[in-house]
C-alpha cells in the first residue's frame, strides 16, 4: 500500500484544507516551506525517495482554483511535474475538454471528481480520449453524501451504485474521499463503504482512500480492507505520520499489503 503525499493549491499557493470547507483554507506556515509549493514537492518527493518509494513517487495536487471553475494552474502543473514527481492531479475536469491541457503540463493520473464531472457520458468520453490508465473517478462525498447532483447525473445518490457505475464505464482507479474528513485527523470513516466497493470490483480495480488520516492505526485498518493507495496531507505536514513510526511489517519491501509504502 502506498502512501500518497497532497498538496493542495489555492492562487497558486500551497494552503491547509480543513474540513472541505474551502472558504476556511489557509497558507501553510511554519515551516521552512512556507506556502511554496514547489518547495513541498521537493521536500516530499526526497522523502518518499528515502523511504524505498518507486521512483517517480506520487504527488496528489487539488487545484481548488480549478475545482472552483477558473482556469487551471497550468504553469505551476508543469514546474511540479519537471521535479520528477508522478502528478495526480485533480483541475476540476468537467468534459473530455478539459483534458488535454492538463496531459500536455505533465499530469500523469487525471483525477475525474464526482463534484465536477458532468455525468457518466462526459466520465466515458474523458476515459476513451485519455485512457483508462490516466484516469483516476474521486468519489468525492461529505459526510458519506456524495457532492454534485447525483440523482440528475447518476439517477442515484448512492455512493456504492455511483461506484460501480464508473467502474463499469471502464474505471481501473477509484478514489474514496470524504471532503469532511480532510484535515481533521479523524480517520476516514468510510472504511464500510471502501470494502463494499472493493467485494464486488474486479481485482485490478486500484482502489485509493482519502481524507482524516493522522496515525499508522489508520493505514493499518486500510490495508485490511485491502486499499491500494492512501492520500495523506497535514498528517505528513506536522509529523503526526512517519515512516518510522511504522510497523516493520507496514515498511517499504517488507510484504504484500505494505508494498511501495512510503511518504
Amino acid at each position: 500500500m502506498r502512501v500518497i503525499p497532497v498538496l493542495d493549491l489555492k492562487a497558486g499557493l500551497a494552503v491547509a484544507a480543513l474540513a472541505g470547507e474551502r472558504e476556511r483554507y489557509d497558507l501553510l506556515r511554519g515551516t521552512p516551506e512556507g506556502c511554496n509549493p514547489l518547495a513541498w514537492a521537493r521536500r516530499f518527493r526526497d522523502q518518499m525517495i528515502a523511504a524505498g518509494q518507486a521512483k517517480p513517487p506520487a504527488l496528489y495536487v487539488a487545484d481548488l482554483d480549478a475545482i472552483e471553475g477558473q482556469p487551471p494552474h497550468l504553469e505551476l502543473l508543469s514546474s511540479l511535474a519537471a521535479l520528477e514527481v508522478s502528478l495526480w492531479v485533480d483541475a476540476g475536469v468537467q468534459t473530455p475538454d478539459d483534458v488535454p491541457q492538463l496531459l500536455a503540463a505533465g499530469v500523469d493520473t487525471i483525477i475525474v471528481g464526482l463534484e465536477s464531472v458532468s455525468g457518466p457520458d462526459a466520465l466515458t468520453a474523458i476515459l476513451d480520449d485519455a485512457g483508462a490508465e490516466r484516469v483516476c473517478f474521486s468519489l468525492d462525498l461529505k459526510h458519506q453524501r456524495p457532492l454534485g447532483n447525483p440523482i440528475a447525473s447518476w439517477g442515484t445518490e448512492a455512493p456504492v451504485a455511483i461506484a460501480r457505475r464508473a467502474i463499469e464505464l471502464g474505471v481501473c482507479k477509484v478514489l474514496v474521499l470524504d471532503l469532511a474528513r480532510i484535515g481533521t485527523g479523524k480517520g476516514i470513516g468510510t472504511e464500510g463503504l471502501i470494502a463494499a466497493i472493493r467485494e464486488d470490483s474486479p481485482a485490478s480495480l486500484e482502489l485509493i482512500a482519502g481524507g482524516g488520516i493522522a496515525s499508522p492505526s489508520d493505514l493499518q485498518r486500510l490495508a485490511r480492507n485491502r486499499v491500494d493507495a492512501v492520500l495523506v496531507g497535514s498528517a505528513l505536514r506536522d509529523g503526526r505520520l512517519r515512516l518510522a513510526d511504522l510497523p516493520p511489517q507496514h515498511r517499504p519491501g517488507s510484504g504484500p499489503l505494505s508494498e511501495g509504502l512510503a511518504f
